[in-house]
């Protein structure tokens, strides 16, 4: 395969970037809020060493930036970064689409709101209530309350 043309390729190289399963489980956890490494750990299920690498990935190539919270001993927090909250778009995609063509019966442990109207909305790039653009500053996505939502069987 001739890498020259992967390379210059725009769609091979955000899939360079960003198409690793444990990469987009890491940007679904921080396009909720920043995390320190043991929350990501816990929310992605992922071994250390992958985190580790995956995280130095995102830092290095900017989608991520490691703040310091703490010096002794040094602790980290992880945010988005400007390119990497870009990014968002191509994950409600990848949302609508798997519940659109990947359905199952599981019920999404995301929600997302739409902050301009407040309402939960479809994943995408327009607001399934309001009709309005869903975008970085609009959009919210929210862990679900699975356990308030199980029919009480009492």
């Amino acid at each position: 395969m001739d890498t020259r043309s992967t390379t210059a390729c725009p769609i091979g190289r955000a899939a360079h970037l960003i198409g690793d399963e444990w990469i987009m489980l890491l940007l679904r956890e921080l396009f909720q809020s920043p995390q320190k490494f043991d929350e990501l750990q816990k929310k992605t299920g992922a071994a250390t060493n992958i985190l580790s690498n995956r995280l130095g990935r995102m830092v290095a190539n900017g989608l991520v930036a490691k703040v310091m919270y703490q010096e002794r001993p040094p602790r980290y927090v992880y945010r988005l970064t400007k390119p990497g909250l870009a990014l968002l778009p191509i994950a409600l995609e990848l949302m609508r689409y798997a519940e659109e063509w990947m359905p199952t019966e599981l019920c999404s442990p995301l929600q997302l709101r739409h902050t301009t109207c407040g309402k939960l909305t479809r994943a995408g790039q327009v607001c399934s209530e309001c009709g309005g653009a869903i975008t970085i500053k609009t959009a919210r996505l929210e862990q679900r309350d699975l356990a308030a939502e199980l029919p009480d069987l009492a």
